[in-house]
């Protein structure tokens, strides 16, 4: 035994989300500037695990680690993350995924991302975020269904609507797709997975609006119209946390001009007093310092 470290990113919600197949599935938009970041100590002496109060779920995933390997004793548990709560930005996601991989380097205890997929939607829908790169994945059953890659370099600028929302309680809610929504999520699913192939950002885009416009029927977004109107002038696209509170644009960072396109979005967003977040992909060449979050 010895103190084991486990991490996992958070998301900007997701580049798509609806039902394929009749299988329900998202399409991650991981962020690796969000991050949760998970310590074990290992302690034979407690019988149980500590961790503060508000990490029930991370809790609930490292008992089950225990269980599922007869691990021999307790131990504590503590969690860093700058990942916001309630948002669809998969901070709940991200601490089960950060604790399971803690425990297992404490115990050295070889993983799979199935594991991980199996234990964390034990214990609530989960955002495929211990896979690497953008899959496809079945966030209520656990099952990756796809994995595509990383994407082409690309900026993100956006906004909190405020409030928050319980995955939980809105996965149980019924939807009411409509056949037309599922087309749209077919194509939606095959344009993303051919952006990536062919690093085409444009198809990219067109599917992450398209599916923010269908989830506006589910969970309305304030300003939706507004951002959509600059994602036109930024030649991009709009993405959305399905079921949370962010709402942005999603660009290309290396077209032109594009820092002066970004002036205006910046400027809405402290118009509306709202808390903006800006993120910019580590391969820019455009030195956008300020883009970081907040």
């Amino acid at each position: 035994m010895q103190i084991g470290y486990g991490s996992c990113n958070g998301t900007f919600g997701e580049l798509a989300q609806g039902v394929l197949n009749h299988q329900p599935f998202l399409i991650t938009l991981p962020v690796p500037l969000l991050c949760s970041k998970a310590f074990f100590i290992p302690d034979s002496t407690k019988g149980i695990i500590m961790t503060h109060p508000s990490q029930t779920k991370a809790l609930m995933a490292c008992e089950k680690m225990f269980e599922l390997f007869n691990l021999p004793a307790g131990g504590n548990l503590h969690i860093h993350s700058n990942i916001p709560k309630g948002k669809g930005m998969a901070s709940s996601s991200a601490d089960i995924v950060a604790a399971i991989r803690a425990v297992a380097n404490s115990f050295s205890i070889p993983l799979n991302d199935k594991i991980i997929s199996n234990i964390a939607t034990e214990i609530e829908p989960t955002d495929g975020v211990m896979y690497q790169g953008v899959v496809a994945y079945d966030y209520i059953n656990g099952q990756l269904i796809d994995s595509f890659g990383d994407l082409p370099p690309y900026g993100i600028i956006g906004m909190d609507i405020g409030g928050g929302i319980d995955t939980i309680q809105f996965n149980k809610r019924g939807k009411s797709y409509t056949k037309h929504d599922y087309k749209i999520f077919s194509h939606a699913f095959y344009l993303i997975k051919e952006g990536v192939v062919k690093r085409d950002l444009t198809m990219i885009f067109k599917a992450s609006t398209m599916s923010a416009k269908v989830n506006e029927k589910i969970l309305p977004k304030r300003y939706f119209k507004e951002i959509e109107e600059l994602a036109d002038i930024c030649e991009g696209g709009i993405v959305v946390a399905h079921s949370g509170t962010m709402l942005g644009i999603l660009y290309d960072s290396t077209q032109s001009n594009i820092e002066k396109k970004l002036l205006q979005i910046k400027e809405f967003i402290h118009q509306t007093n709202t808390t903006p977040f800006y993120y910019c992909h580590k391969n820019l060449s455009l030195g956008l310092k300020n883009l970081t979050f907040s």
